[in-house]
This record gives structure tokens, sequence and C-alpha cells, in this order.
């Protein structure tokens, strides 16, 4: 009888996640006209928003052992309810605060709390194993991120109407949202039955330390060739019987890398884009009519993001490990569109043709680099490193998202934004080597787990 109530709850669970991952997914109703929110209702410059980002990223990284220690503590469930509680106050100080203090405080309760509902994918992994669905994990993965395309999709569309009747209807709709949610993850369980599945070896059972880790994320961006020179000296002082072991290791810090520089390049260059657009659009329009424009962008790019999201479920079986390189040149082509569109000045309609394009394509490839790598990492992973290894994933992002936001902060002190557009595309083709190499190597090690 336990068992079956177990089972049971684990279902429900499982129904819930869809819906309450997608909504707590981002501050939909914000993020359209974040920085219309952040420039005319709170009074930020561009160097400020980078710099509260670069601050709250710092505090959020400083802070992975304390959570890791909470997580264990008080378990996944509590942690996401949390995380859900911490959404609601970072909301409040939002739509309160009205200094750059309160700004900052908002933005780390969000990057914290963002680690903490990540949790919420450990609980999904293992109900499905409860349930013998451990396969469906990547379904319901792309399954939720299209309901949280359609949701921005709809955010977008009203967002903007609702910001120019009222600079705060939509901070007022975000929080009667997170206080719904957070009475909603009071539904959510995690089963502690786990079916037997069939795993490889005990090889795919690694340790990542905080050292090693620490090291390689610090260099990502500037010491790629470091870090593989390490790699291979290392395969070299081990015995044939640690080959496997460290092949799986070097995979996992491939993934690490190229997670690490991918986020970081599609968060910041999300955010900045959009200011790139609003500040060249203010040339030429009123800022009644750039508020439009840029909700109207805003809007298609949540089309393009649900698009991208349906096209990535449809093909991401067909080509898996190359999906990663298709997605590098797709990030480039991006930032190629939006400096074209910023250089071109005799024609308002071909400029805006052009870095909505740009914009688009960001968002169209966000979600999918992400289920990717989950899917590499989750699948490597076993049980009792899966809160780790969630945290470390997390904690790579905003460590890459950290080095940008310092670089782009002392950039915008001196330069224009579109210095900080030239510096993402160099960025975005260092990834396509990265995502090569990291492609070379997941066939490699399936190939010699045929044979």
């Amino acid at each position: 009888m336990e068992e079956t109530q177990s089972i049971k709850k684990a279902k429900r669970s499982i129904k819930i996640y869809p819906i309450f991952a997608s909504f707590t997914g981002d501050m939909i109703f914000f993020v359209p006209i974040d920085t219309l929110f952040l420039t005319l209702v709170k009074g930020l410059t561009a160097s400020q928003i980078t710099a509260m980002t670069m601050v709250s990223l710092i505090i959020c990284i400083l802070s992975q052992k304390i959570i890791l220690l909470i997580v264990k503590k008080i378990g996944n469930v509590n942690s996401l309810r949390l995380g859900s509680f911490m959404l609601l106050i970072a909301s409040l100080c939002l739509t309160f605060g009205n200094s750059f203090p309160l700004m900052l405080l908002y933005k780390t309760i969000l990057e914290l709390a963002y680690i903490f509902l990540n949790m919420d994918e450990i609980v999904l992994k293992n109900n499905l194993n409860a349930v013998d669905r451990s396969d469906d994990y990547y379904k319901i993965r792309n399954k939720t991120k299209i309901i949280y395309s359609s949701i921005t999709l709809f955010t977008a569309l009203v967002a903007g109407s609702l910001f120019n009747i009222n600079n705060y209807f939509p901070m007022y709709l975000s929080m009667g949202i997170y206080i719904i949610l957070f009475g909603v993850s009071f539904l959510y369980y995690e089963s502690k039955t786990r079916i037997n599945v069939n795993t490889q070896t005990d090889n795919k059972k690694l340790k990542i330390t905080n050292i090693i880790f620490l090291v390689i994320l610090a260099n990502a961006l500037f010491s790629v060739s470091f870090l593989y020179y390490k790699a291979k000296n290392k395969i070299k002082e081990t015995t044939k019987s640690d080959n496997n072991k460290l092949k799986i290791t070097n995979i996992i810090f491939l993934v690490i890398l190229a997670n690490a520089v991918f986020y970081s390049i599609i968060k910041m260059g999300q955010n900045n884009s959009k200011l790139f657009m609003q500040y060249d659009f203010q040339n030429f329009l009123s800022v009644e009519m750039v508020t439009y424009y840029i909700t109207a962008i805003v809007f298609i790019s949540r089309i393009a993001r649900l698009l991208g999201n349906i096209i990535f479920g449809k093909v991401y079986k067909k080509i898996k490990d190359k999906m990663s390189i298709a997605l590098s040149i797709c990030l480039a082509l991006a930032f190629i569109l939006l400096l074209l569109g910023h250089f071109i000045n005799t024609s308002f309609v071909i400029k805006v043709l052009l870095m909505s394009l740009g914009f688009f394509l960001i968002l169209a490839i966000r979600d999918s680099f992400q289920v990717y790598i989950e899917d590499v990492a989750l699948g490597i992973a076993n049980k009792d490193e899966q809160q780790k290894i969630i945290i470390k994933i997390e904690v790579s992002r905003r460590i890459g998202t950290l080095i940008l936001s310092t670089l782009f902060t002392l950039i915008l002190m001196r330069y224009e934004l579109v210095v900080v557009e030239f510096v993402l595309l160099i960025l975005s083709i260092i990834e396509i080597f990265i995502s090569k190499q990291l492609c070379n190597k997941l066939t490699k090690i399936k190939r010699e787990e045929v044979n």
C-alpha cells in the first residue's frame, strides 16, 4: 500500500513538473521588458546592469559549498520550495526597490533561487526511475521547454502593452504568480524507490573535485589549449586500468567547459543585444516607439524560441552529439547579423530586420544546448553525484557569466556596446572549436564501448 501511494505521488510530481518548471524558469512578465524597466524606471545604466550581474554571480560562486550543504540537509523537494519562495522575495525587491543596492539584492536572490530550483531536475529523474520511465527524461524536459516558450510568447505579447499602461503592472502579475507557485511546490514528492537500471561500469561513476573544476573553469575562456595539455599529460601518467575513467572525466570537463562558454555567451548576448538594439533604435525613434519595437521583437523571439525547441526535439535523436556544433555555428551567425544591422544606417527597415534576425537566433538555440548538456551529464553521473553535478553545471554557467560580466563592465566604462558584440562574436567562434572537440570525444568513446 505504501509503495502504491509512493508511485501515485511520483506520477503526480511528474505531471506537475512541466508547468512548475516552465513558470519558474524565468521572471516571465519581467524578461520581455527588463532593459526598459531597469533603465527607464529604475534609472540604471548599461554598466550598472552588467556590474549588478557580476556581483551577484560572485556571491553565487562563493556560496557553492554552502548551497550544496543546504541541499544535502533539507533535500531536493525542500530545496525547490525554498527556490520558489526566493523568487517571490526577488520580485518584491525588484518591484519596490529604488536603489542600486536593492537591485543588487534582487539579482543575487534570483541567481541563488535558480540554483535551488534546479533540484527539480533530480526530482524528475528519480521519479521517472521509480515508475520505470527513465528514458522519458529528455522527452519531458523538451516538452517543458516548449511549454515555457509558449508561456513567454504570451507574456512577450502583453508585457509591453502593460508596461506602457503602468510600468509596474508586469511586476504585480509576477508576484501573484510566484505566490501561487510557492503553494504548488508543496505538491511535489520525490520517490525514494529506484528501479535497477543497466549501467556500463563503475568507470562512469566519476567524482569531480572542486579544485580541478574551478581551475578548469577559471581558465575556460582564455586557456583552452592549456586544459587539453594537462589532460593529455595526466592520461600518460596513469595505468591502462584508469584510461576509461580519464576519458569519461575528460568528457565531463569538456561538457562543463562547453556549457560555461555557451551559456555565458547566450546569457550576456541576449541581455546586451536587447540593449544594443534599444540604443540603436533610439537614434531613429521616440522612447514610446522604441518600447513597441522592442516588445514586438521580444514577442517574435519567443516564437523563434518555441520553434527552436520543436525543431530540436525532432532532430536531436538523429544528430545528437553533432547538435552542439550546429548550435555553436548558429550562435556565431546571430552576432554577425546583429553587427551587420548596427552598421547599416541608410535603411532603418534593413537595420531592424538584420538585428532582429540575430536576436531571434539567440533565443531559438538557447534551450536546446541546455537540454543537450543535461542529457550528457546526467547520463554519466550516478545517483549519489546528481546534486553535485547539477550544482556544478549551474556554477559553471555563473563562472562563465561572471568572467564575461567583469570583462564587459570594464569595456563599457570606456567603449560602446558594439565592442561587447564583437567580443561575443569571437567567443562564439571559439565555442565552435570546443563543441567540435566534445563531439569527437563522445563519438570516440561510444565506438570503444561498442567494440
